[in-house]
């Protein structure tokens, strides 16, 4: 149970932890490894570390996050495109580049 804590490290570092998972143990890799589900996870527990330190969220600043909720939509999309694209530029093969 506890041995699928030493992948936790290659989740936070966004890396394909189902190959790694299946070389070693032969399995598919549990659902709680998934990215997503350890994102959920630090997103709840981000809300109740807030709730506990009493973090208020004024009626103003909701209105104001929601008026400026298409701004972040694009700037988030602008920001995922540009790891994308620094991503794949680290990641390709050699073999990928094309010759002048």
């Amino acid at each position: 149970m506890f041995a699928i804590f030493k992948y936790l490290p290659l989740v936070g570092l966004l890396k394909d932890v189902s190959t790694a998972y299946k070389d070693e143990t032969g399995k598919d890799r549990p659902a709680v490894l998934s990215r997503r589900f350890i994102g959920a996870v630090l997103a709840l527990a981000g809300a109740f570390v807030s709730i506990q330190l009493g973090v208020e969220i004024s009626a103003d600043t909701l209105a104001q996050i929601t008026d400026s909720l298409d701004k972040m939509v694009a700037a988030g999309t602008v920001l995922y495109g540009a790891v994308m694209v620094i991503v794949g530029l680290l990641k390709r093969k050699k073999d990928d580049i094309p010759k002048a």
